[in-house]
């Protein structure tokens, strides 16, 4: 049965269930020694993440491990224990990407097993960056507003935003990894495949053998997840978000393993839903273009077509708007935006 959203089907409907519920199930057996664990969300508005677990001759191994909590840290471990292995046995952590909610544990579990932290070479670049004070100096977050042209009377309910402390904690991998590297665990093969967009590093990971893709923030079921949140100088985050939902073409009939909601099938379908999603901003930004030119990101953000209105937005949703707005701009003014327009 599809769900209500798009063509996505959930692989157990009762996972789907407990999601919409806002409910944490207990770890589940996938089968073939791949266990399902979810994971809690302190924070905002999402009740967990999907951390998986991969248990084999060589030890078990993470992917996504989560938040980093006492409270989560006792999930995985019982999960473990369940499996019939212990926590020391934990050998790797993978991470598709460095958001708290997926890299958070990943050092305490590398300090009370030894496990090896693989993250890719890209994602390390912006991670480093994430926590450089400079990424949280107010002067030049004062030098962004002026840029996207914000009225000076907004610039402290911006600043009151932008200067929280960092959530995510600096992390030295013990192995990087690129686009087409293979992981061997637990008797499986995870081919990399690396798909910048919602951060400049983000990867996923294919079992070619099984026909299982992990997808972390990159593709979900229902929601739609940020882009950039964490990127480089020079990066163009929403072409290269388009480019990575192109790039898994390949998978469409493999079981998708996300990092939040619930298992699914029909990633064709849903990669397009996604792209079209993103796309019709796009559009709406080109359609804008003609008459406001180069003027400023706050000009175009004020007139495009918001949730809550444009004048319901402030504090880290204005940000946010103004942030899409300019990732939009980019695009268009590329000369990408109307390449994928074409397309329709």
């Amino acid at each position: 049965m599809s769900s209500r959203a798009d063509d996505v089907v959930p692989v157990d409907e009762a996972e789907r269930d407990a999601w919409e519920a806002g409910l944490l199930r207990d770890a589940a057996d996938l089968g073939d020694g791949l266990w399902g664990i979810p994971v809690a969300i302190p924070e905002g508005t999402l009740p967990g993440t999907l951390a998986y677990a991969l248990v084999g001759d060589d030890g078990v191994h993470l992917v996504d491990p989560g938040w980093d909590t006492a409270a989560n840290l006792g999930r995985i471990e019982r999960a473990v224990r369940v499996a019939g292995r212990s926590l020391p046995d934990i050998a790797t952590v993978v991470v598709t990407h460095h958001h708290p909610d997926h890299l958070g544990l990943a050092e305490r579990v590398r300090t009370l097993t030894g496990a090896r932290i693989v993250m890719s070479a890209a994602e390390r670049r912006v991670l480093a960056a994430a926590v450089d004070p400079a990424a949280r100096d107010p002067e030049s977050y004062r030098a962004t507003l002026a840029r996207w042209g914000v009225p000076d009377g907004r610039h402290d309910e911006l600043l009151a935003s932008f200067t929280r402390p960092s959530l995510t904690g600096d992390v030295e991998p013990d192995l990087l990894v690129g686009d087409g590297d293979v992981l061997e665990l637990a008797g499986r093969r995870l081919e990399v495949i690396a798909t910048p967009g919602h951060t400049g590093g983000h990867i996923c990971l294919a079992d070619r053998d099984a026909r299982l893709l992990f997808t972390g923030d990159h593709v979900l079921p229902r929601i739609y997840s940020g882009v950039g949140i964490g990127v480089l100088a020079g990066d163009e985050p929403m072409g290269d978000l388009l480019a990575s939902l192109d790039r898994l073409a390949e998978f469409d009939d493999f079981t998708v393993l996300p990092g939040h909601e619930f298992r699914f099938t029909g990633l064709a379908a849903r990669r397009a839903r996604i792209a079209a999603h993103h796309l019709r901003r796009a559009g709406e930004v080109a359609a804008l273009a003609a008459e406001l030119g180069d003027r400023s990101v706050w000009a175009y953000a004020s007139r495009l077509t918001w949730t809550s209105g444009w004048h319901g937005l402030d504090g880290f949703w204005l940000h946010s708007a103004l942030r899409q707005t300019e990732m939009h701009l980019g695009l268009v003014r590329s000369g990408r935006a109307a390449a994928w327009l074409s397309r329709g």
